[in-house]
C-alpha cells in the first residue's frame, strides 16, 4: 500500500492550465475516485502520478518521496487503460504473464500467482482464449489480472469501465470494489461518472476547469456541496437551483423563494445577513407531495411532464417561471396539467452565493463543514 500527495501541483501547456495548484492527500488503502466532465484535469492528474506527464510545478509524492522525476517503471505503480491494452496475438495467459516475463521474475512464482490472480478474477476457464474471442468485460479483468501480478504499491484506473454496456459496468464495479476491500491497495479512478464515483469510491475528488472545487466521502460531497458547480453536478436528477434570498425573523432564519419561505432545519445556519439574494438548491429526492410534518411550508407546482422509471417517476413542474423536478412513488397517481404542492425537507436546503457560488449553509448537524479546495487529506 502507499499514500500519495499533491502539492501545489500545476501542468501547463503552452498557456493553458489543464491541472491548477492541485492540493491533496491520499491516505494508504483508500480508494479515491477523481471526477470530473470532460477536460476537467483529472487524466492529467493521474498520468502525472503514473510518470507519463511531468508537472510544471509543485511536488507529487509517493510514500513521502517525490517522484516528479522518476521514470514510470521505478513508480511501482500499475496502470489500468479504458481502452485494456492487450496484445490481440497473444493468449490471456501470455498476456497475464507478459510483465513478470519481461521483469524476468522467477517462473515458478510467477505460474503460482498467475493461478492466483486467475482464479480471483474468474479468468482460470479463459487462459488458452486470446482477446478477441473475450466479452468486453472479460478483456477488463485480463487488465486488472495484469495490473495486480506487478503487486504494485499503487492502482491507478483510467475510465476502465466507459467502453462497457450498462449490466457490465455494474458487475465490474462490484468486482472492483470487492478486489480492493480483499487486497486494500491504494486506488486512483478517474471517471466522468458519478454513479461509479458515489458507489465505489471511499473518498471523491470533484475537479472543475482543472481545479479541485471539493474532497471527502461520497455521502460529504453528496449532502453537503462546497459551490454551485459541486451541488449541480453531483446526484441524478441534478439539484433543483431556484433564486432567493436570506430572510431573518428573530433567531429564526428562511430561504425565500418561488413564493414561499422555507425554514432551515436544525443545525443548518448561514451568517448571511437578512436580504442576501441568493440560490437555492434543493435535490428531487428531497421534495414531497405531502408534508413530512405539520405547518411544513410548500409551494404548488403544474405538472408538465412525467418520467417512469418503474419503482419511482421523475416528475417535472413549472412553478412559475421555474422548472423543478421532483421524485415521486413509481405509481403515483399524477397527470399532465394538475397542480400539486411540493414540500421540501428542511433539514437539506441549500443556499448559495449569487456571484462566486459558494455554499452559504453551515451543516454542523452533519459534523462537518464544507470543504475547502485548498490541501484536503482524504
Amino acid at each position: 500500500m502507499s499514500s500519495v500527495a499533491f502539492d501545489h501541483v500545476w501542468r501547463r501547456f503552452g498557456p493553458h492550465a489543464a491541472v491548477a495548484d492541485l492540493c491533496l492527500d491520499i491516505a494508504d488503502g483508500d480508494f479515491l475516485v477523481l471526477l470530473g466532465a470532460s477536460g476537467c484535469g483529472k487524466t492529467t492528474s493521474l498520468r502525472m502520478l503514473a510518470g507519463l506527464e511531468e508537472p510544471s510545478e509543485g511536488d507529487i509524492r509517493i510514500d513521502g518521496r517525490v517522484v516528479n522525476h522518476v521514470p514510470p517503471g521505478e513508480r511501482d505503480v500499475a496502470m489500468v487503460f479504458q481502452s485494456y491494452a492487450l496484445f490481440p496475438h497473444m493468449t490471456v495467459e501470455g498476456n497475464l504473464a507478459f510483465g513478470p516475463r519481461m521483469r524476468r521474475e522467477n517462473k515458478t512464482q510467477t505460474r503460482e500467482k498467475l493461478a492466483e490472480v486467475a482464479s480471483m478474477l474468474g479468468l482460470t476457464p479463459l487462459l488458452s482464449r486470446r482477446p478477441a474471442e473475450l466479452s468486453g468485460g472479460q478483456r477488463q479483468r485480463v487488465a486488472l489480472g495484469r495490473a495486480l501480478l506487478r503487486e504494485p504499491k499503487l492502482f491507478l484506473m483510467d475510465e476502465p469501465l466507459s467502453n462497457l454496456d450498462a449490466a457490465l459496468r455494474g458487475q465490474m464495479r462490484s468486482e472492483i470494489v470487492a478486489l480492493h476491500r480483499r487486497l486494500r491497495i491504494t486506488t486512483v479512478y478517474v471517471t466522468h461518472d458519478q454513479v461509479e464515483a458515489m458507489t465505489m469510491a471511499t473518498h471523491i475528488a470533484v475537479m472543475f476547469e482543472g481545479r479541485l472545487h471539493q474532497a471527502g466521502s461520497p455521502a460529504a460531497v453528496f449532502d453537503d456541496p462546497s459551490d454551485l458547480r459541486v451541488a449541480r453536478f453531483i446526484g441524478a436528477p441534478r439539484m433543483n437551483i431556484v433564486p432567493g434570498k436570506i430572510l431573518r425573523a428573530g433567531n429564526d432564519v428562511f430561504l425565500g423563494c418561488l413564493g414561499t419561505h422555507l425554514a432551515l432545519g436544525a443545525g443548518l445556519t448561514t451568517a448571511t445577513a437578512n436580504e442576501t439574494p441568493v440560490q437555492v438548491g434543493f435535490r428531487p429526492s428531497d421534495l414531497s407531495f405531502k408534508p413530512p410534518i405539520a405547518g411544513t411550508a410548500g409551494f404548488a407546482g403544474v405538472v408538465e411532464f412525467l418520467e417512469p422509471m418503474g419503482s419511482e417517476t421523475f416528475v417535472t413542474l413549472r412553478c412559475g417561471s421555474e422548472a423543478i423536478v421532483a421524485r415521486a412513488p413509481g405509481r403515483a397517481p399524477l397527470t399532465i396539467g394538475e397542480t400539486v404542492t411540493l414540500y421540501p425537507d428542511c433539514d437539506f436546503l441549500y443556499a448559495f452565493d449569487s456571484t462566486g457560488g459558494q455554499s452559504l449553509i453551515n451543516r454542523s448537524r452533519l459534523g462537518q463543514t464544507a470543504l475547502a479546495a485548498r490541501r484536503i487529506p482524504v
